[in-house]
Order: structure tokens, then C-alpha cells, then sequence
């Protein structure tokens, strides 16, 4: 019973007959939902021991350097160049993300029946653009805590400040979920779920033996 109603579920939620997939869309929308609440004002980096700003986020960046009304720059003194480029590249690289992601939604929704569309879902391409664009987010944020520790040293030489990860970057790291392969799995294991069980012929005696 538990396993007819497996089957079921699947095949109404990913259909043989059918190009749209609806849990590859729900894994796609479930990666947009987290990298847009990454990018508001939620921490990335939070940094301790009363030096510079307490914490650091991707919405900060937006406006860094281009306005004066209510900001004390003073309090960035521990922000340089550098770590303000590579912090306006995470966030193009979460808007990349975002595309993509959107773009396997709507091709996972719509499912179109053009050969071009079929292969792109298929090998899952939108999918791991997705994934090698978070991959990157996630090694640049570790090259930004290694330029703080560096500037804190220069800046702070009397002092141990630690930088430690925020609630955004945790966001963004829960989102690097290959959802294709998953989904691909699953087309094996619907045959698995709908394969007839073949009748039981063991009440049936052997054949008398003849020499």
C-alpha cells in the first residue's frame, strides 16, 4: 500500500508523458526564495571584539561609497577597496544565480517539448550553472574573511577580532543543492515503484522426473 501510494504521488508530481516537473520547479523556487533573503539585510559576517563594525551584509554594499546621508564612514575604517569589489561581486554573482535558477523554474513548469529545452534539462545545465555560481559565492566569502583578518592585523595590531559567518551566508550555502540530480534519480525508481510482481507460481509442483 505504502509503496503503490509512493508511486502515485511521483508520477503525479513528475509524470512519464509530461515535460514539466514540478519538484525540480519546487527545488529551483526554494533556491530563489534563499538567496533573495540572503541579499537583504541579514548578517554575511559577523565581526567580534568591538573593532570596525560589528557585522557585515550584502544590502550594505548597494550604497557603499555612493551616499553620506546617516553613514559614518569612520566606522568602515577596516573596509578596504578591495573587500568592497569583492563584496559587490557576490552580489552579481547572487543576482546570476537568481537568473538561472528562474530560468530552470520556468523550463521545469512550462516543460517545452523542443529537442534544445529537453536536452538542457536533461543534463541538468541550468542546474549546475546554479551550483558552480553558489560554489563561487562560497569561495569568494572565505577569500573576504581572510582580507578582514588581514586588515584587522594592520589596523588592529593590539587587538584579536574574529570574523565568523553570518545567517545570509548560511542561506546561500543551503541553497547549493543539485536538484537535477535528484530529480534524475527518480525516473528509475518510478519503474522500480510501477514494476508488476509477477504471479507466484510456488504452489505449483515440479514436473515428475523421468530418467
Amino acid at each position: 500500500m505504502a509503496r503503490r501510494f509512493a508511486a502515485n504521488l511521483m508520477q503525479w508530481l513528475h509524470p512519464k508523458d509530461d515535460e514539466r516537473n514540478l519538484v525540480s520547479a519546487t527545488f529551483h523556487m526554494i533556491t530563489i526564495t534563499l538567496i533573495s533573503m540572503s541579499l537583504v539585510d541579514l548578517t554575511w559576517f559577523n565581526i567580534s571584539g568591538d573593532v570596525c563594525v560589528p557585522y557585515l551584509t550584502l544590502g550594505q554594499f548597494f550604497w557603499f561609497g555612493f551616499t553620506n546621508n546617516g553613514v559614518d564612514y569612520s566606522d568602515y575604517d577596516c573596509i578596504n577597496s578591495t573587500i568592497v569589489n569583492m563584496m559587490r561581486t557576490t552580489i552579481l554573482l547572487c543576482f546570476m544565480t537568481i537568473i538561472f535558477a528562474l530560468l530552470g523554474f520556468c523550463l521545469d513548469i512550462i516543460g517545452p517539448k523542443s529537442i534544445m529545452y529537453r536536452m538542457a534539462r536533461r543534463y541538468a545545465i541550468l542546474g549546475t550553472c546554479t551550483v558552480l555560481w553558489i560554489t563561487a559565492i562560497i569561495s569568494i566569502s572565505y577569500y573576504i574573511v581572510v582580507l578582514l583578518e588581514d586588515s584587522f592585523s594592520k589596523i588592529y595590531p593590539n587587538t584579536d577580532p574574529t570574523v565568523t559567518y553570518g545567517l545570509g551566508f548560511y542561506l546561500l550555502s543551503a541553497a547549493e543543492t543539485d536538484d537535477r540530480c535528484l530529480i534524475d534519480g527518480f525516473d528509475d525508481g518510478l519503474d522500480t515503484f510501477n514494476s508488476p510482481t509477477p504471479p507466484p507460481p510456488y504452489s505449483i509442483p515440479p514436473p515428475p522426473y523421468t530418467p
